[in-house]
């Protein structure tokens, strides 16, 4: 009889017989009865109540977790592997720890995610799968987006707020999870995670970082515009400011300023850094450009950035 009830858990299991005998407890009495008339384990004093427990946790506790995610573990790479013990290890100590899974798409995030999550509901535990689109939000067991999940304004700004009551169930089960993944995070608006990081820090009464969750994202940055892709865009589009002979000033943060002669060893070193130990690292080099419009300017981008080069000069022609 006790199989009736959907549980998927350790801690739901541990008390599968509690409900049972509750139930058969309450049948009993309807015609006079009761358990301990019977040949039957008596109701411990402290037994759960189900109606207790907000069904917004009871559905999280009922997730189903396939054996294949179970079995796993013996299946991630060393690099996998290290990821999940260095994860999980902060769980099981009750830390707090912001992890961020990269990696392209097809080298196993999603198995990780997996992986840890049904190392965690096995335990009995709750974690909080989530991502930044509905296609990403179907790969993973019981997830949801986070603007839904955590009730994140979708016209976010700066300034914005998760609307979800500390008193309401919602905050309850956000109280209790050992942790929360957030895939594809990426391609969320950053005001997206400091809404989020305010919320854990209101519900959970924690001024850490995300309210000392453990908080889990992943995804590919190669996939994200990058900032000057963005900038090009807002010119495109005629939001960026234009000076009145068509020019535009290009942003601190993206642009190095012209101090004299010195600011062009200044470049050099901010795409060559330690240029003199990799005269031979042909990664190093393909990695880096600096690009130029006059055939001057790039002439005297090399001989200085030749010059930095260890070793003497020779002259082959």
């Amino acid at each position: 009889m006790a199989e009736d009830y959907q549980t998927t858990n350790n801690v739901v299991g541990s008390n599968l017989t509690n409900m049972l005998l509750k139930d058969l407890n309450e049948l009993l009495n309807l015609h006079g009865k009761k358990i301990e008339d019977y040949d039957l384990p008596s109701l411990p004093p402290n037994k759960i109540d189900r109606d207790a427990i907000p069904s917004i946790i009871q559905e999280e506790l009922v997730i189903d977790i396939s054996n294949e995610d179970i079995e796993s573990v013996a299946k991630l790479n060393n690099y996998q592997m290290i990821a999940f013990k260095t994860i999980m290890n902060v769980i099981v100590q009750k830390h707090i720890g912001v992890f961020f899974v990269d990696g392209l798409g097809g080298t196993g995030k999603t198995f990780i995610y997996r992986t840890i999550m049904a190392s965690l509901r096995s335990r009995g535990e709750i974690v909080l799968a989530t991502a930044s689109s509905g296609i990403a939000a179907i790969l993973l067991p019981g997830d949801r987006t986070a603007h839904s999940r955590f009730k994140i304004p979708i016209d976010i700004q700066p300034s914005s707020f998760c609307v979800i009551q500390k008193q309401k169930d919602l905050a309850n089960l956000i109280r209790v999870v050992a942790a929360i993944i957030w895939d594809e995070a990426p391609m969320a608006n950053k005001n997206c995670l400091e809404a989020l990081d305010r919320l854990l820090q209101d519900i959970c009464s924690n001024n850490a970082p995300f309210g000392g969750k453990v908080l889990i994202m992943g995804g590919d940055f190669i996939q994200v515009l990058l900032v000057f892709a963005e900038f090009l865009i807002r010119i495109g589009d005629g939001v960026e400011p234009t000076k009145p002979d068509d020019t535009v000033r290009l942003p601190l943060h993206i642009a190095i300023p012209w101090e004299g002669e010195h600011s062009i060893q200044v470049l050099i070193q901010h795409i060559f850094p330690n240029l003199e130990l990799h005269g031979w690292d042909a990664p190093y080099m393909v990695q880096r450009a600096i690009l130029t419009p006059t055939n001057d300017d790039v002439q005297k981008l090399n001989d200085m950035t030749i010059d930095q080069f260890p070793g003497e000069e020779h002259n082959l022609l």
